[in-house]
């Protein structure tokens, strides 16, 4: 990067790490509390990623294996004032790197549908729908995405 330009560095994290940034993400009306992730990824490989930018957590990723081939996306989410930069582009491509090079030949993930901008950003990082999930409001409907790893 030029000179005096700050970088994104992207590093392993830790739960309470992502616990401080998911409270600090509008879009995460109930974030989930440490008890949660420690539950869901409780005996199973996963990964957990945050993005620093000048010494500032501004996003995070947090994924685990479905089962031995498929890896789960689960959460994730930028800083509003650090959104469009492609932090979360980054956070996307290692792990998706990281889940090729540990053997899971897929990935998925799921959102709402009220998420229009990361219904886009999934199909603009390759991924599919692949199934629709019909709650009660149209805007609560989940979508999952998932691509072929290989």
């Amino acid at each position: 990067m030029a000179e005096g330009k700050q970088e994104i560095v992207i590093r392993e994290g830790s739960i309470p790490e992502v616990l401080s940034l998911s409270l600090a993400i509008p879009e995460f009306e109930q974030p989930y509390g440490g008890d949660v992730y420690a539950e869901r990824l409780k005996g199973k490989p996963y990964l957990i990623l945050v993005a620093v930018f000048g010494g500032k957590l501004v996003g995070f990723k947090v994924g685990y294996a479905w089962d031995k081939k498929v890896f789960y996306s689960w959460m994730g989410g930028v800083l509003p004032a650090f959104r469009r930069n492609g932090v979360a582009g980054i956070l996307a491509d290692v792990q998706a790197e990281w889940a090729r090079k540990s053997g899971f030949t897929k990935l998925f993930f799921k959102t709402r549908n009220k998420h229009v901008d990361m219904i886009r950003f999934g199909l603009k990082k390759g991924f599919s729908i692949t199934e629709v999930i019909k709650k009660d409001v149209k805007e609560e409907y989940r979508i999952v995405m998932e691509k072929d790893l290989d």
